[in-house]
């Protein structure tokens, strides 16, 4: 799970103009809206991210109108990312800078419903179709399509890991890196990843046989269905184009985000289910950006638009967020950011522009 809430440490601490009661505290590379004195450079402090929803208590009680959540703001002219508190909103003990206080503090994180785990077996798009509807309101019967059934587990493949970046927020001490970064339009739709394992045969003169999967951002979708997970694996083929370039790798895996006219506002005016691939990865690692896309421009698949093949890091996070405010190469919309990686692909990471997030309520 993602760390939410945190011990972190006041680095440093500004005036907001024509404010007396409020300043602005610099915490890693987030800027935070905080009360006049409720702390001082170098204090510890509980800090909570932006996509944070804080518990219903009394204590939280003045973020009710929110909904608890936590989201990027503007006010007396700054951009405010997150939420403080002092160490006594936790349980009494020793804590140090950088321990993970998330479930303490009861902290959850603000998911899109398409995202969620379904609550039981029997609410899965595969009962449904291959069981009769009055069996699968017995416990006994779903136990035993559990025990009998290998595909009734949702499980997200566990040989390539799930789409997600740091928020150079996260981790300043990046700008220290100034090798060449190649810098891609991050796209705002749901990440899908598209894999298919090879499984040896153990006969000699036996051909292997391969294994495709479709998978959301959690879960993997063994039902073929309108999602836009399979519509665009259906219009790319994605299949047939894994095929081809598993060579002798165990698996292949390509991920990359897909728009669509019912996904995130559909803020790209998307017509039908589209995709932009922003990973290929293989059991040698994920492969550079630049090789990444010529392989997808010559197998018929979109790539995520390059910015930059050569952007060297500025000084300052808040340069970095500047860098990442601009239209959209794909659509005449905002782009919601833009993620790093290194010229060899092992060093990634993103910066979602802030005035993306408050256009967009976010």
């Amino acid at each position: 799970m993602r760390t939410l809430a945190s011990i972190k440490e006041i680095a440093a601490l500004h005036p907001i103009e024509g404010k007396n009661r409020i300043e602005l505290a610099i915490i890693d590379g987030w800027s935070v809206i905080v009360k006049k004195n409720e702390f001082q450079v170098g204090d510890k402090c509980v800090y909570c991210e932006i996509d944070s929803v804080l518990p219903e208590k009394p204590e939280f009680e003045f973020l009710r109108n929110k909904n608890f959540r936590i989201k990027t703001m503007k006010m007396g002219g700054v951009i405010s990312q997150g939420i403080c508190f002092p160490l006594s909103i936790l349980p009494e003990s020793e804590y140090k800078v950088g321990d993970d206080v998330t479930d303490i503090m009861g902290v959850k994180q603000y998911e899109p419903t398409m995202d969620r785990e379904p609550k039981s077996l029997g609410e899965t798009q595969l009962d449904s179709k291959k069981y009769p509807k009055w069996l699968m309101r017995f416990k006994w019967f779903r136990k035993l399509v559990r025990r009998y059934d290998k595909r009734g587990s949702k499980a997200f493949p566990a040989f390539v890991h799930k789409t997600d970046e740091t928020r150079i927020q996260n981790i300043p001490f990046i700008l220290k890196e100034k090798q060449p970064f190649v810098a891609t339009e991050k796209i705002d739709g749901q990440s899908g990843t598209f894999c298919l394992e090879r499984h040896k045969s153990k006969i000699p003169f036996v051909k292997d046989k391969f294994e495709y999967m479709v998978c959301s951002r959690n879960l993997r979708l063994f039902n073929k269905d309108n999602s836009s997970y399979w519509s665009v694996s259906d219009r790319y083929d994605i299949e047939k184009v894994l095929r081809k370039l598993i060579g002798n790798f165990d698996w292949i895996a390509i991920q990359g985000e897909c728009i669509a006219p019912n996904v995130q506002g559909n803020k790209y005016k998307a017509k039908i289910p589209d995709l932009y691939v922003f990973n290929i990865i293989t059991p040698e690692g994920r492969m550079s950006s630049l090789n990444a896309k010529n392989i997808c421009e010559a197998n018929g698949l979109k790539f995520v638009p390059i910015i930059d093949t050569s952007y060297i890091l500025p000084d300052t996070v808040d340069k970095v967020l500047e860098y990442a405010h601009g239209k959209s190469a794909i659509a005449s919309t905002l782009r919601e950011g833009i993620v790093f990686r290194s010229q060899d692909g092992k060093v990634s990471f993103k910066a979602v522009d802030p005035l993306f997030l408050i256009k967009y309520d976010e």
